[in-house]
Parts: C-alpha cells; sequence; structure tokens
C-alpha cells in the first residue's frame, strides 16, 4: 500500500507498508521530518511585523473577543473578516492559525489547537490594537482641543486689550473737546451751595447728559457747514485780511485762494477759484437762493456725461452781492453757491465770434454741434428738459469739449402742466409760451443755434436785427 500525506494541497510524505497502517505511519514519520527541517516563513511580510510570537489562545478564554468585534462592526459599519485560515502539526496534535482583517487591514493573527480558538486568539490581537489607536486617538484630539482653546484665549484678551485702548482714546478725545455753559466764578458758587457728600439728583444727572450731547452736536454742526441762515457766516474783516474783496462768505474764503470774477449778470456772479487743499481750479456760481437755482443744483447732480458740466458741490451762506444789470444797490443776502468744473476756453457765443474766420470753421463748428446733440440727447434719456439752450449757456473746456451748463430752468417731461414763458424768448419754441410742452422745445432751440453757428451774423449784427 502506497499513502500520500497533502497538507493545504500540498504533497510532503509518502509511506509504503504492507497493509494501510504501515503505509501510513511511514507517510506521517517522513511528513514530520520535512517539516522540522522546514525554515519558519510568514505568509506575508504584514502578518510577520504583527506577530513575533503567535498569540495562542488559553483553554479558558477570558472574553469573547469575536463578540466584542462584532458589536464593533455594527457600531462603525466597518467589516470584519477572518481570513487565511491553516492547519499545520501532527494529526494528534494539529495547530490551527487565523488572521483578522478590519475593512481590508491586518489588525491580527492568532493560533490555537482549534479553529475557535484561532480565531478568538486573532480577534484578541486586533482588538487590543483597536483599544492602542483609540487611546492615541482621543490623546490626540485632547492635545488639539488644549491648542484651540488657548488660542482663543490668547485671542480673546487681545480683542478686550484693544477695545479697552479704543475706549480711552474715544474718553480723551471727547475729553478734549469739553465745554461748560457756567463760568468758572459760577461754578465756585455752585459748588459752595453744594452741601458735602451731596450728591445730585437722578433728573439733575439727566439733564447735565442731555444738555451734554446737544452742546457737542451743535458744536460738530458749528463746525462742519455755514448753511445756518443767520449771519455767522460772514468775514467782517478788511478785504486785505480776508484775502480777497469779492467775498466775504467764510465758508468760501476758508476753502479757496486766488477768487477772481469771470461773469456777472442778473442771475448773479461766476468766480473762478483754486481749493487751498487739493488745488484743483473750478467755478464758483454765486446766486441768490431761490427755487430756480436749487433746481439747477437737483438737476446737475443727477447728471454725469462729459458734454454735461461736472457738478462738484454746493453750500447755502449769506454774502454780499452786486446786480450788474439792475439799479440794485449791494446787500447781503441768501446765496447758494455752486461748485462746478472750470470751462476755461469760455461761452459757445465766444467761441463763434473767435472762430468764426478760420478756414476751418464750419467742420469746427460741425464737430461742436455734434457734441452739443450728444449732450441733449443725455438729458432727454433722463426725462429732463433744459428749457434755455443757447450759445451763453453752453461752454467749452480746456480739452476742446462741448459742457452744456445752467440748468437753472431744467424740468421734468413727467409734468402734465409746465410753466409758462419760461426761457430766453428768441431761442424758445411757440409753444413754450404756454403750459402744454415736450422735449421738442430743445429740439427747437437747436435748430436756432445750427442755423446761429453757420450764419454770417457776427453777434452785434445779430442784435441789431
Amino acid at each position: 500500500f502506497t499513502v500520500v500525506v497533502k497538507i493545504n494541497d500540498v504533497e510532503y510524505g509518502t509511506g509504503t507498508g504492507k497493509n494501510k497502517k504501515e503505509a501510513n505511519a511511514a507517510a506521517a514519520k517522513k511528513t514530520w521530518e520535512m517539516l522540522k527541517n522546514q525554515p519558519e516563513s510568514p505568509s506575508n511580510v504584514q502578518a510577520a511585523k504583527l506577530m513575533t510570537s503567535p498569540v495562542t489562545s488559553s483553554p479558558v478564554a477570558p472574553s469573547n473577543y469575536v463578540s466584542l468585534l462584532n458589536e464593533y462592526s455594527q457600531k462603525t459599519l466597518q467589516a470584519v473578516d477572518y481570513s487565511n485560515r491553516t492547519r499545520s502539526g501532527a494529526a494528534h496534535a494539529p495547530v490551527f492559525s487565523c488572521s483578522c482583517m478590519i475593512s481590508g487591514v491586518l489588525y491580527g493573527i492568532g493560533t490555537g489547537s482549534t479553529q475557535g480558538a484561532a480565531k478568538q486568539a486573532a480577534a484578541k490581537q486586533a482588538y487590543e490594537k483597536l483599544n492602542k489607536e483609540s487611546a492615541l486617538t482621543v490623546c490626540f484630539a485632547f492635545k488639539n482641543c488644549i491648542f484651540l482653546c488657548f488660542f482663543f484665549l490668547v485671542a480673546i484678551i487681545l480683542f478686550m486689550l484693544l477695545l479697552l485702548s479704543s475706549k480711552t482714546n474715544l474718553l480723551f478725545l471727547n475729553n478734549s473737546s469739553i465745554c461748560f455753559k457756567d463760568s468758572a466764578a459760577e461754578l465756585v458758587e455752585k459748588v459752595k451751595d453744594m452741601a458735602v457728600g451731596e450728591k445730585p439728583a437722578r433728573s439733575q444727572v439727566q439733564k447735565l447728559a442731555a444738555n451734554f450731547d446737544k452742546a457737542i452736536n451743535k458744536q460738530e454742526e458749528k463746525k462742519m457747514s455755514d448753511s445756518d441762515e443767520s449771519l455767522p457766516d460772514l468775514d467782517t474783516n478788511t478785504s486785505e485780511e480776508n484775502e480777497s474783496p469779492y467775498t466775504v462768505n467764510k465758508r468760501f474764503l476758508r476753502k479757496f485762494k486766488n477768487i477772481m470774477p469771470i461773469g456777472a449778470g442778473g442771475f448773479g456772479n461766476v468766480f473762478k477759484a483754486t481749493e487751498k487743499i487739493d488745488k484743483r481750479t473750478c467755478a464758483i456760481k454765486r446766486v441768490k437762493f431761490t427755487d430756480k437755482v436749487m433746481r439747477e443744483v437737483e438737476g446737475l447732480a443727477t447728471l454725469d456725461h462729459e458734454n454735461i458740466v461736472r457738478y462738484y458741490c454746493s453750500w447755502k451762506g449769506h454774502d454780499h452781492i452786486s446786480f450788474p444789470d439792475s439799479s440794485q444797490k449791494p446787500e447781503v443776502i441768501l446765496c447758494l453757491f455752486i461748485q462746478m468744473e472750470l470751462c476755461e476756453q469760455g461761452s459757445l457765443e465766444n467761441w463763434i465770434e473767435k472762430n468764426r474766420l478760420d478756414q476751418k470753421y464750419n467742420q469746427m463748428a460741425e464737430n461742436k454741434f455734434l457734441q452739443i446733440l450728444e449732450g441733449v440727447k443725455y438729458i432727454h434719456s433722463k426725462e429732463l428738459i433744459h428749457r434755455d439752450l443757447k450759445p451763453q449757456n453752453i461752454f467749452i473746456s480746456r480739452q476742446d469739449k462741448i459742457k452744456i451748463g445752467d440748468f437753472g430752468l431744467v424740468t421734468s417731461v413727467t409734468y402734465e402742466t409746465l410753466t409758462e414763458n419760461r426761457g430766453t424768448k428768441s431761442y424758445m419754441a411757440p409753444e413754450q409760451f404756454g403750459d402744454k410742452y415736450g422735449k421738442e422745445v430743445d429740439i427747437y432751440a437747436l435748430g436756432l443755434i445750427w442755423f446761429e453757428i453757420l450764419s454770417a451774423f457776427t453777434n452785434h449784427e445779430k442784435n441789431v436785427v
């Protein structure tokens, strides 16, 4: 008889005998000798790292580690698998081995006299490794928590220091501007009348706080604006002291220098002036304060186009104003000061007189008129009517750009009833003498302006006609 011993489908010893028993014994002996002489070789590198000395289960397991790992799998939704099960050793003393894999990662290798014991040993090693990793994770999280708490504590301290610093500065600034209504002598008398240790009534404290706030607000308003309609905005100094013989308005004198008149009429005066801070030279129109000039400011403030005079700002204040076109004497009245872009080449009327004889006049005139059309088109796009288009109200900038100005008669096309007889008569459309008209009145004026540009009449001849 011949018997071959196979372990895990691997042939080891072959034995022969007169009967099966002898053949089995011979095959087992050869197999045992082969196993003893075979060098140790773990199935893989990871198994060798995990197990320098395999965990062998004791006859009585102190805990059911397989059940513990099953609970862990259910809680964490990670797969626990027992693979690479092998058997070695003699038939009468077999040795079983088993690997424990958690989500595809080898966590433990165990051996035992039975498959169950090997499984428990592998589960024990895996469970202990999981506990060790969990402790490390908790320790790392605790350290991170301590670091974050320290960081937030430092941030809070810095914020509080910054807040205290800003409040201290604010109190210092507020204290530097405190002013008392009572004089020093009056305060001394009031302190004498107050009994020692006497506390002011709550109503007195509230009244003092309210009056203090009002005093500060009034001071700020006085510093920021001269638009008060009383007369504190007049500079009573002589012309040599206030640097200009043309105005006594404090804000005008405080903000501007080199104030020079460049135009005057029934509307008021126009000055050329340079801002003291940014050195910008601009035009300041000073007119008597009326609804008409307020309409001009409101109209200019809504417009932003390269062919519209740029509006900067305006303010109210009292000033001496003269009327060259009337017999009125100079008087102190409430005025509106309008700060605008300075058009250094003057009005279109002056440009026509100056360039009429130029060989390229027609070409230059066409360019100017096209710019006027663009400006009027923009005004109409804003649902506004200028109502007073004429060469005297159209200006030319240093860059030779047309700038439409004088929006004193501007109005909205949405008004059902408009004011009658508004505008310069020689440029007014017939319907403008009534109260029913629209944008067409500006088109009528444009036609007259174009005719005037191309006509051979001088300004003097036109006035005679």
